[in-house]
């Protein structure tokens, strides 16, 4: 039984170790403002037409190592409509070799993980029966397989955080040009390129949107695809916005206007439902963490006298204030 527990609790420390790495990893990967100007010039190289730099050797090495395990975790349903696509879009990855690197990982860290228990195993000489050692295994597998789920959605949920931020600010902006006189594909292009030094992932879609039209496709289908990369719903709204004014031919400055007033009320309502929520919340660590010192601290001195009392000694408090 010990060395049962001592295993989970291991499985579970390996799991802890292993996903502060992963998000020590991808902190250290986030590029700050400043390494963001740095780069202005090679990522506008790169987006407008130039061919981006050939893979290292060690990254090429590693995609042929990792192309023959993908098929084993590959999905049922086309690539082009794989819930995992969107998934890899939305947390920024949208080269084809992503979802080959991504699927060979996974599968290398199905089978990675209980070969490094196994061989653990036999160099520390546990001493477990075959049903423990097969429990063990599966455990280990399955958290292996799982992982890069996990990295994954939280990746997607940090970059779509950090949209959701800054969207209202882009919104301001594109309203601003349009009144300004521009149409609103020159208004898009502009604010992709000024939202570049505060969001890099707002950006990029903008910038996505200008260049699938560039490619012949129509407005329509370039912001269908912006929502549907995305997936936040102020953008889907905006897109919606956007659809129906140049549907019914109603002006896209004040469709812009009324769309950023709901935006912001919407926003205001939801920190105010979140204030509201706050007295709710702090209910329970207050009854577990504060109510019970409380109750010692008023109740230690009751129960000292009473014990006192119950013998037939003198309490505490009368000691201290008898003359």
């Amino acid at each position: 039984m010990q060395s049962i527990t001592f295993i989970i609790l291991m499985v579970l420390a390996a799991a802890v170790v292993v996903g502060m790495a992963l998000y020590l990893i991808s902190s250290m990967h986030k590029p700050s403002a400043v390494r963001r100007l740095h780069k202005m010039v090679e990522e506008e190289r790169k987006a407008y037409g130039e061919e981006p730099e050939p893979l290292t050797q060690a990254g090429q090495m590693l995609k042929e190592r990792l192309k023959p395990l993908a098929k084993f975790s590959a999905p049922k349903e086309p690539w082009d409509v794989s819930p995992l696509r969107r998934e890899l879009m939305a947390a920024g990855y949208r080269s084809e070799s992503a979802g080959l690197v991504y699927l060979g990982l996974k599968t290398a860290l199905t089978f990675a993980f209980p070969s490094v228990f196994l061989l653990l195993s036999a160099l520390f000489r546990w001493n477990l029966d075959s049903k423990q050692m097969a429990l063990i295994v599966i455990v280990f597998s399955a958290l292996g397989y799982m992982l890069p789920n996990f990295f994954l959605s939280f990746l997607a949920s940090r970059r779509r955080q950090e949209l959701y931020e800054n969207f209202p600010d882009a919104l301001d902006l594109m309203r601003i040009c349009v009144e300004a006189g521009l149409a609103l594909d020159v208004a898009i292009a502009r604010v992709g390129e000024e939202m570049r030094i505060r969001s890099k992932a707002l950006s990029d879609e903008f910038r996505l949107v200008m260049l699938e039209q560039r490619a012949g496709s129509t407005r329509t289908m370039a912001l269908t695809n912006l929502a549907m990369r995305v997936g936040i719903q102020d953008v889907e709204s905006l897109v919606a916005t956007l659809i129906q004014a140049e549907k019914f031919g109603t002006s896209i400055s004040d469709s812009l206007r009324v769309h950023s007033e709901n935006l912001r009320l919407g926003r205001r309502l939801k920190a105010e439902e979140q204030a509201a929520k706050i007295p709710t919340k702090i209910l329970l660590p207050l009854i577990l963490c504060i109510f019970p010192l409380l109750f010692i601290l008023i109740l230690s001195p009751a129960i000292a006298n009473i014990k006192h009392a119950m013998k037939g000694e003198e309490s505490p408090t009368e000691v201290q204030t008898s003359p």
